[in-house]
């Protein structure tokens, strides 16, 4: 049998699962707060698996043992801050928002929790929130569906064609929206179960074959720098400098922004789980992120036994599961890439739909009026058309998956992780506060961004308002390659307490309602959310 074919066999069967795990949970849909967060009724094991198997995308799969791969060693402090700042997640934001939401009229979204926490009437920041939120969404679903491509490029051949790379997007996007448009929040949860331990599998897997097929897998060799096994230096044995700290902080803070995260912290059925939950989510990520460096750090000596060359370090994966083994297990193998594609895209997706149906202003207006199933409809129907129009995004602009996901994850945490967190905790925070906040992290990330890849526009209008030398010397100290979210994060925290400090405090009832939810006599209700 030709290899390939093994492969799309294994790639079927599990295609199946998860269309028979959503249309088993279809039948449990009968509104948006089913739709959107389960009916607020998961327990602490799958959440638990959920939350973690949605934050380690496929950046986690195929970035994540690239970077390890090229520079060696210093890439275990981007695992380390990502794994922390997940941590801090639990800690900090779960229990208080679960709290928080269900108190705000059981808050669907957090541009929804936003706008009842500092009492907004007019619904701006809600539509403002939810935009922002939109178009970092939309790019870390592009980031996905080119993931996919890569895999059904390097698999099946279709990069040998044209337009090879846009049918694999195509491909991709259809397997993501068909179940998570049958099952919504419970397939995408359930689905996620299964396809944790699929990834964690192929990382088990993959570095332990890595090992066993090298002479000498831990020792320098000579494609390699003399710093590659130091955590403290670049691959060329320099010391790391403040900027790489720095950033590998930002991929830590930027969970402190991911919608997709709170999600479930929302969706969990009783916060007295939450304990539980946190502990078995962070060894699952605490294991995902070890495996992936580790499998980065040992490839080389192991490829270079059999000969083969990579050519785009993100295919790392790709190629090691294509060289070692059987078809069969080979398809298994690569399909922990669809489960970090799928795990991540469908969550984003379904956020997605949720802020467009639910927060962007005009489509309020369409949908206020419909009954709850409408409205589910409408949200698969919002579904599709943010799917395909990132589809189309993805093939104009092939960036890569590292380029787009550093832009998306720091942006959110720029942008919604500053004022999450102050709405949380800080009784004085006010509307205007919460409006600069999230401006200003999406605005400060954004240009971050665009100044790490060196925009030929903003270096223009840096020239030309006499800058150019100051840009220049940031550049080669190293400064813009920080993750955007941490300029992002300060600016936005920053400018959010100077203006809630300038400005009026937020009225008794906003105040009382944080008193109350805050309080330890406060009734932690187990929930089935109703809302249609």
């Amino acid at each position: 049998m030709t290899d390939w074919i093994w492969i799309l066999i294994v790639f079927i069967l599990y295609f199946v699962v998860l269309v028979g795990i959503s249309v088993y949970q279809s039948s449990r849909m009968v509104n948006m707060g089913d739709y959107v967060l389960g009916g607020r009724r998961l327990n602490s094991f799958t959440i638990a698996m959920s939350t973690g198997s949605s934050a380690c995308s496929a950046w986690t799969i195929l970035v994540f043992p690239a970077l390890a791969f090229i520079g060696g060693l210093m890439h275990l402090w981007t695992g380390v801050f990502i794994v922390l700042g997940m941590l801090l997640m639990w800690i900090v934001v779960a229990k208080r928002l679960r709290r928080y939401t269900i108190a705000t009229d059981n808050s669907l979204t957090i541009p929804e929790f936003w706008e009842k926490r500092f009492g907004d009437t007019t619904g701006a920041l809600r539509g403002l929130s939810a935009t922002i939120a939109l178009y970092f969404i939309t790019l870390y679903i592009c980031s996905g569906l080119i993931a996919g491509a890569k895999l059904l490029e390097n698999v099946f051949g279709l990069g040998h064609s044209g337009s090879g790379h846009d049918i694999g997007i195509i491909i991709t996007l259809i397997a993501v929206t068909t179940y998570t448009f049958i099952g919504g929040f419970l397939a995408v949860s359930r689905t996620d179960v299964f396809q944790a331990f699929i990834m964690l599998s192929g990382f088990i897997i993959i570095p332990v074959t890595l090992i066993l097929n090298a002479d000498k897998p831990f020792a320098a060799f000579e494609n390699v720098g003399s710093g590659f096994w130091n955590p403290f230096n670049n691959v060329e044995g320099e010391p790391l400098g403040m900027p790489f700290y720095l950033s590998s902080i930002g991929w830590g803070v930027g969970a402190f922004g991911s919608l997709r995260i709170s999600s479930r912290f929302m969706a969990m059925k009783n916060e007295t789980d939450i304990p539980q939950s946190k502990y078995l989510s962070m060894f699952w990520v605490a294991m995902m992120f070890t495996l992936g460096l580790l499998t980065g750090l040992v490839a080389s000596p192991a490829l270079t036994s059999r000969g083969v060359e990579i050519q785009d370090a993100e295919q790392l994966y790709i190629t090691v599961s294509t060289t070692f083994f059987h078809p069969a297990v080979s398809g298994v193998l690569l399909a922990a890439v669809i489960a970090a594609v799928m795990s991540t895209a469908d969550s984003q997706l379904l956020a997605a739909s949720a802020l467009a149906s639910s927060d962007v202003p005009w489509m309020r207006r369409v949908t206020q009026h419909m009954q709850a199933k409408g409205k589910v409809v409408m949200g698969r129907l919002l579904l599709v058309t943010i799917g395909v129009g990132a589809a189309m995004f993805s093939i104009t602009f092939p960036e890569s998956i590292f380029t787009l996901v550093s832009l998306a994850w720091g942006g959110m945490g720029a942008a919604f992780g500053p004022v999450t967190v102050m709405a949380l905790y800080w009784r004085r925070f006010n509307l205007w506060g919460a409006y600069t906040g999230a401006i200003t992290g999406t605005v400060v990330a954004t240009f971050w961004w665009l100044m790490s890849l060196g925009h030929q526009g903003l270096l223009n209008l840096a020239e030309s308002l006499g800058f150019g030398n100051f840009v220049t010397n940031l550049q080669e100290v190293g400064v813009w390659e920080i993750n955007p979210a941490i300029p992002g994060a300060i600016a936005a925290t920053g400018l959010s307490i100077m203006v809630t400090l300038l400005t009026s405090p937020p009225s008794d009832e906003i105040t009382q309602l944080f008193d109350e939810v805050n309080s330890p006599d406060w009734i932690n209700p187990v929930t089935t959310n109703t809302q249609g």
